[in-house]
């Protein structure tokens, strides 16, 4: 889903598909296919066929991205990309592509300018005003654990994927560097922050909640000396803490009383992250202990 879509097209469409996982033979079950912004170059053969068995294939611009200089103020990376996922391919709109929505009057005016030898339709799109998102309760997954931790990250990554693809109620967050985010950005529903120092990231826990942070872990020389800090971060969220049944979390967390310890199972992780998002009641009792445990002295 993005904004385009969300705001001018939402209504009235079966399906959203991302480019990178277009299945081109599943291309052909649709009657209308509607490309948003840029032309996936990995179908442009499977949409020149597709239209000339009378499938119609339409364009929704949202921006100028027909009218490309390389003097204009955009960033020179920005053009790069406008050029080689739409602008190269204009002036052969007309052998894949049987109309162009536009989302505003002046673009449509701008669109017709730049495509002035192809006879395609251009059709202006009303806004859809009357969307709400979400319709439905959403839930926040949390980990906490910085970059540094890359046997834990790839765990995760297992376990993020399942979670979503047995729900569509969930968002996760994490806090991530550049390299972490380019591992992650598969994941669906997922917000990737850059790693922030100490007092911001206070801050920002500060006045956000979540309902679930998970907190893997794995055995090692350099974990069984590690304090439980991350229990008093997810107590600030008033989430639930899921924790890996090893050291530090094994000696310190009370199993099903103000934590969870797992084993490192992610089936195991999977079917108690989806108990406890169902069973609000359950995740408050386990809340209300753990704030307890944090206004006692900590030895």
């Amino acid at each position: 889903m993005t904004p385009t879509v969300f705001y001018w097209l939402k209504d009235g469409i079966s399906k959203v598909i991302n480019p990178r996982n277009i299945n081109k033979l599943g291309l052909n079950k649709f009657n209308t296919i509607i490309l948003v912004r840029y032309v996936p170059l990995n179908i442009l053969l499977t949409l020149i066929y597709l239209k000339r068995n009378s499938k119609k294939i339409i364009l929704l611009l949202d921006d100028n991205l027909l009218d490309l200089n390389i003097f204009s103020e955009l960033p020179l990376l920005y053009k790069i990309k406008i050029f080689f996922n739409i602008y190269c391919y204009k002036f052969f709109f007309s052998f894949f592509i049987n109309e162009i929505w536009v989302s505003n009057r002046s673009l449509g005016k701008k669109v017709k300018q730049n495509i002035f030898k192809n006879q395609i339709n251009i059709k202006l799109l009303m806004l859809n005003h009357k969307q709400t998102y979400p319709l439905k309760k959403f839930y926040k997954i949390a980990y906490l654990g910085t970059s540094s931790h890359t046997k834990e990250l790839r765990w995760l990554k297992i376990l993020f994927e399942k979670i979503q693809q047995q729900r569509e109620d969930c968002l996760i967050e994490i806090y991530v560097n550049k390299k972490w985010r380019n591992y992650f950005r598969s994941v669906p529903r997922m917000k990737i922050t850059y790693p922030l120092d100490w007092e911001t990231f206070f801050l920002d826990t500060s006045i956000s909640k979540a309902d679930i942070v998970v907190n893997p872990i794995f055995k090692s020389n350099f974990n069984n000396y590690r304090s439980p800090t991350k229990f008093f971060d997810i107590t600030r969220l008033e989430a639930v803490g899921i924790y890996s049944n090893e050291r530090p979390f094994a000696q310190f967390v009370n199993n099903n009383h103000d934590g969870i310890l797992l084993d490192n199972d992610i089936d195991e992780w999977i079917q108690k992250i989806s108990f406890l998002l169902d069973n609000s009641s359950e995740r408050e009792k386990l809340y209300i202990n753990a704030l307890k445990r944090t206004k006692k002295p900590f030895i």
